[in-house]
């Protein structure tokens, strides 16, 4: 029986030699002769889903943790998530609900319906930095639920029901943190680290139009937050960029009436999520909705560009800016592919994983460049020799 191989812990400070490119001052600008489209973290280091038991990455997602290990890890920018509490403070949370307590009966509370320090308490971490006995529970996936697309229909569907992919949980992570507010982020981490703040939406799929006090609720606060601390004068640290997405059209135009200093790109799912909104049902529906509301881009998922690359081409003709996400960017080639359709960023959710793999192609260009180099000045050593090999022997013959 063959020795089983323990698997490596995660480094929880990534060492800044992981790094393969400089940041950008934009991530919304088109790089021609880079090998890969801008890099931003997935909230964060990426999402946590369960993986042989336990949850990974090992940073909790949506934390400060998280985006300051991103940082480190080459990320020009990161994604995040945002709600507002019931006393309109921004927070940086994904789901519309926040559940606690026993994982078999947890008890549920809409995130609307909280205040700010109510959210926060259930955050809290104990003295040793861990996550308390009465804590966050929540439904993860397990990274391996995928049905193939070569399955029999009955069996895809078998695996990818909600009791199949998901497990509820303890949020209990190896690098734990507490709950940030936005206005947290954009005082503790690094300016030159771009933020791509998505204004999440607690409104029902089946609900095509979004009401407008619901807009209003989200947009105002988030805004005032960003107009305090993205200004050179503002009350936060110097001024970072800031690019604002969000899956609901009504909010993207909202954000992009409210002010004009910061890019807006309407979400897109590409018709692999339903809604009712016909809106969000496809990449090209996207790209209608962008320019009719005059965002600056779409950002798409990934899977769904790869199915339909000829969106790409239709939105550089539209002259939008085109960003991806989904577990597709963590394929090394189809993320280099990208840049060649004109994509300008990428978010990720497996960082290290892609950086390394982009470090080793790299590396591997390099080298290739070098033995190229190599050959050429082999070949014109021979060239300056090959007079005097003639005067050494017979004349050169004439050609009739």
């Amino acid at each position: 029986m063959a020795a089983q191989v323990a698997p490596q812990r995660q480094q929880l400070i990534p060492s800044p030699s992981v790094m393969v490119a400089p940041r950008l001052t934009s991530i919304m600008e088109a790089r021609p002769e880079a090998m890969y489209p801008v890099l931003g973290g997935h909230r964060g280091m990426g999402a946590n889903v369960i993986r042989n038991g336990s949850l990974t990455p090992a940073w909790r997602e949506n934390t400060l943790r998280s985006f300051q290990a991103a940082a480190a890890s080459g990320a020009a920018f990161v994604e995040f998530d945002v709600q507002v509490t019931k006393d309109g403070v921004p927070v940086v949370w994904h789901d519309n609900t926040v559940e606690y307590g026993d994982p078999a009966q947890p008890t549920q509370c809409a995130i609307s319906d909280l205040t700010a320090a109510e959210f926060q308490a259930l955050g809290q971490l104990s003295a040793s930095g861990k996550c308390q006995q009465l804590s966050v529970v929540r439904r993860f996936r397990h990274a391996a639920a995928k049905a193939a697309a070569d399955m029999p229909p009955v069996l895809q569907a078998a695996l990818t029901t909600e009791a199949a992919i998901t497990q509820r949980m303890r949020w209990c992570c190896e690098a734990d943190d507490s709950f940030p507010t936005l206005e947290q982020l954009f005082n503790s981490l690094p300016p030159n680290l771009a933020f791509n703040i998505e204004v999440k939406m607690a409104t029902p799929d089946d609900l095509a139009v979004t009401p407008a006090e619901e807009i209003s609720r989200m947009v105002k606060p988030i805004m005032d937050v960003v107009n305090r601390c993205s200004s050179e004068s503002g009350a936060c640290q110097p001024a970072r960029q800031v690019v604002f997405s969000s899956f609901d059209p009504d909010i993207c135009r909202a954000l992009r009436a409210a002010q004009v200093q910061h890019p807006v790109m309407f979400l897109s799912t590409g018709g692999r999520d339903w809604h009712a909104d016909p809106r969000r049902m496809s990449i090209e529906a996207a790209i209608q909705v962008a320019m009719a509301s005059r965002l600056s881009g779409v950002v798409v998922d990934s899977g769904a560009l790869r199915s339909n690359p000829e969106a790409a081409t239709a939105a550089k003709a539209s002259g939008l800016r085109l960003l991806t996400y989904g577990l597709e960017n963590d394929d090394v080639d189809w993320v280099m592919r990208q840049q060649q359709m004109g994509v300008t960023g990428v978010i990720i959710d497996d960082l290290q994983g892609l950086v390394g793999m982009l470090k080793t192609v790299q590396q591997d260009a390099a080298g290739l460049v070098g033995q190229v180099a190599a050959a050429a000045a082999a070949s014109a050593a021979v060239s300056t020799q090959q007079p005097s090999l003639q005067m050494a022997g017979a004349p050169a013959v004439r050609a009739s």
